[in-house]
């Protein structure tokens, strides 16, 4: 693995797992003294993030990582279902015997790992991991790879929040007849039900987040103007 591609993993970790805060300025110096690595591989890594969407550029005060908010929550959730749900209808149609095997099998694995997250057994890290071990395998017989790209890119953003939120998880174990009843449905190739589930689950997500965000400004000292929400 090359120096620059370490670096950039490394980085995009940290953002979305909310090791490095919504809005923190990002020195690359003191970055790479941390991760002992070169300022050139470190610069190349904070440009590709940048592209991403991940990392903001100033030309006067540097790279910050990229804040977040309920608004921007909402749009995202708004692009998401305007690349996941194409993303679905495909695998769906294309998928085989074996894809239905992998996604049985990926949501067993996610299924437990938010049980154990709520128990404490286990850390973000690997909820993280095993949910998005569920969607590589839901989505993974789509035969659109630009759609598949954009959807990477979009799913990012989205695990920022769900870290930010670790009580999400136990959303998210209330929710998992629900989320049974989409695999069944994805198993009887049901597209139309699909959806359906996909797109009210997306709303209730939604609705967490802003509540959970506009909590968090209330409780800010000197009020909403105080934070940014992180």
């Amino acid at each position: 693995m090359s120096i620059t591609r370490r670096a950039y993993q490394t980085l995009r970790a940290q953002i979305i797992g909310c090791e490095l805060k919504p809005g923190a300025r990002l020195n690359i110096s003191s970055l790479q003294a941390t991760l002992e690595l070169s300022q050139a591989s470190v610069r190349e890594a904070l440009s590709r993030l940048t592209a991403e969407g991940l990392v903001e550029s100033d030309q006067h005060r540097g790279f910050r990582v990229s804040p977040v908010s309920a608004t921007g929550f909402r749009e995202l959730i708004e692009a998401c279902m305007t690349v996941e749900l194409p993303c679905i209808r495909s695998s769906i149609a294309n998928g085989d015997p074996e894809w239905e095997r992998q996604i049985t099998a990926a949501y067993h694995r996610c299924a437990l790992t938010v049980e154990q997250l709520a128990a404490g057994a286990v850390g973000v890290d690997s909820y993280s991991n095993e949910r998005k071990g569920f969607y590589d395998a839901l989505l993974s017989a789509c035969d659109n790879k630009w759609l598949l790209w954009s959807w990477e890119l979009l799913y990012a953003q989205n695990m920022r929040y769900r870290h930010m939120y670790l009580s999400l998880a136990r959303w998210d174990l209330e929710h998992l007849s629900m989320h049974r009843e989409v695999l069944d449905a994805v198993l009887r190739r049901d597209v139309a039900k699909v959806e359906a589930m996909a797109i009210a689950n997306y709303a209730e997500s939604v609705a967490y987040i802003e509540e959970a965000m506009l909590h968090h400004l209330e409780e800010a000292p000197g009020g909403p103007r105080a934070v940014t929400p992180v």
